[in-house]
């Protein structure tokens, strides 16, 4: 009997196999939808990977232009199956890039997730050996792209004019792109006084909150109006006194800093800046109810991570939870690193030896924020020009969402005997033709260059151009079910042609990204590239059309879909 009942199941499996089959090859695939933003250039790259996904993996791209904000918004709900996306690094360091993509990071916005890739990436946070770093953060880039839950696609290179009397503008290649606290003019059509620059930011500033900012246009802003421990010299180094810290003390093991706050750093209010305005915001940003996707640029502190990873109930479902999470906050707070032993002495204790820690200091996450100010205005804090307070070069004097922005000198300002520009207007304009004739009209004073007026401005003898620490990548989202499967996520980055992308849609000396990090980030030690050490080209520059759409055939296969690929002509 037992044997019978087993034949009979044996016998069903058969006869349903052929229908299960048959069902799941006649499923269409789900579409895919492109998310990008919705200014000029952004519309034709991501026309561009449409037409190439198009072309050689016989697939058709939904594209979703939105704005800025928006944009931003939707990747960090997940509101995507596929986004383009960029980023530039913080700091020059691998992690800046790898950090991303652990599970629990708040720029994860894929939703993927490795064991072996977070205990690789915690080794290198907690090792003070440059080579041990190194070596895992190798072999965890060497995950990433085996898996693809991203496709890298190019790393840009930065193309720029500036009109020949502007002079002093500080660009670098990690940190912030523009710095105009040393800038001026000098021979300007009609006369320098007052000094002054005319640019245009594209966007509308989404944040400027230094605590919750994500963004670049943002970050910007932020750098002028705003000043940590330390600024970026035109020399290109983080020097004692550049910023609003006099001087400092390490110890010999590199994990212990004194700080001492210059004794005529000023909020714009005209009250002091002092060390409780760092503790204050450092652990403003790290307390997870303010819920700061960039918390984990603190997490070098000693008992930052443990504060910002207290999980919180939502306070009106479970008010008793909630108050057991903000008793667990306020005492994790005491644990952290970062304390203010008097006004102007500010220690901090790292869990080990950072070598760029004091390139951080300059980045947004750890400018202070004034706590009378901030509990003040609460969530309307930097929502309006007049609701924060500024401690940099600049203050904000008009701010018209959407359209432009001013800033005007800060009287304030410790080294205001430095700064020679009276203000500063920004324009927000989106689409790519608009500042070219600007420019040429001397209606803008620099902007970089679109790929197609390159050869414009080369011929003219004014192009400028230097390398930048930034990778662009197509985001593909592991909640969708598509996505999920490792042979479709692989068969788009075989399908994906970087070179033609570079050479035929970009058009601006880009480079095809072969791995995640750029060239320009170094390894243990500046002499070295990171990518060219360690990672080699691992991406394909070129598509391989054939393997892709053989994978992609199986991928299908595996999730019930059949393959159908549109017609393209070619």
């Amino acid at each position: 009997m037992k044997k019978l009942k087993v034949l009979a199941a044996l016998m069903a499996v058969a006869m349903l196999t052929p229908l299960v089959a048959g069902c799941a090859g006649g499923e269409p695939m789900p579409p895919i939808k492109l998310l990008a933003g919705d200014s000029e250039a952004a519309k034709r790259y991501s026309m561009g990977v449409q037409e190439i996904l198009r072309n050689n993996l016989g697939i058709e791209i939904q594209i979703e232009n939105v704005d800025f904000n928006t944009r931003l918004q939707k990747m960090r709900n997940g509101e995507f199956s596929m986004c383009f996306a960029g980023w530039l690094g913080d700091y020059d360091d691998p992690s800046t890039f790898l950090d991303m993509w652990t599970t629990n990071s708040p720029y994860n916005d894929v939703k993927w997730s490795n064991a072996k890739y977070d205990e690789l990436m915690k080794k290198a946070h907690e090792s003070s050996d440059p080579l041990e770093r190194m070596k895992a953060m190798q072999e965890a880039e060497k995950i990433l792209l085996e898996e693809l839950p991203i496709v890298p696609l190019y790393w840009p290179q930065r193309n720029y004019v500036e009109q020949e009397y502007v002079k002093g503008i500080l660009r670098s290649v990690i940190g912030p792109e523009i710095d105009l606290k040393w800038a001026y003019t000098q021979g300007r059509p009609g006369g320098d006084d007052p000094q002054h620059l005319n640019l245009n930011l594209g966007e509308n500033p989404p944040d400027l909150f230094s605590c919750t900012t994500t963004d670049v246009v943002s970050f910007d802003v932020l750098n002028h109006v705003m000043e940590g421990l330390v600024r970026l010299t035109p020399d290109g180094t983080y020097a004692q006194g550049s910023g609003l810290a006099e001087s400092w003390t390490e110890s010999e093991d590199g994990t212990h800093f004194e700080f001492k706050i210059k004794a005529n750093a000023k909020w714009s209010d005209g009250t002091p800046v002092t060390a409780h305005d760092f503790e204050y915001a450092w652990k403003t940003a790290l307390d997870p109810r303010t819920a700061s996707q960039y918390n984990y640029m603190l997490f070098w502190i000693k008992g930052a991570e443990e504060l910002a990873s207290i999980e919180v109930p939502d306070k009106d479902a479970d008010p008793e939870g909630y108050n057991a999470a903000v008793a667990k906050i306020e005492e994790a707070k005491k644990n952290v690193g970062v304390k203010a032993v008097d006004d102007r002495t500010l220690v901090v204790d790292l869990k080990a030896r950072t070598p760029w820690f004091i390139s951080l200091l300059a980045f947004p996450t750890y400018f202070p924020v004034k706590e009378s100010a901030h509990k003040k205005w609460g969530e309307e804090y930097a929502t309006d020009k007049n609701k924060m307070l500024y401690c940099g070069p600049f203050v904000i004097d008009k701010w018209v969402p959407d359209s432009e922005m001013v800033l005007k000198k800060n009287p304030n300002y410790w080294d205001k005997n430095s700064v020679k520009l009276e203000f500063i207007h920004f324009d927000m304009i989106k689409d790519t033709n608009t500042p070219v004739t600007m420019f040429d009209a001397k209606q803008l004073d620099t902007m970089g260059v679109p790929g197609d007026f390159i050869p414009k401005y080369l011929e003219a003898g004014i192009l400028k151009q230097m390398p930048d620490a930034t990778t662009w990548y197509l985001q593909l989202n592991l909640k969708d079910p598509l996505f999920q499967n490792a042979k479709i996520r692989k068969a788009i980055s075989l399908a994906f042609d970087r070179k033609t992308f570079c050479d035929n849609v970009l058009r601006n000396y880009s480079k095809p990204a072969t791995s995640l990090t750029p060239p320009t980030i170094h390894g243990e030690d500046a002499t070295v590239s990171f990518a060219e050490k360690y990672i080699g080209k691992v991406l394909n520059e070129t598509a391989d059309k054939e393997q892709a759409v053989e994978l992609f055939k199986q991928g299908l296969k595996e999730l019930g879909y059949k393959y159908e690929p549109v017609k393209t002509g070619k």
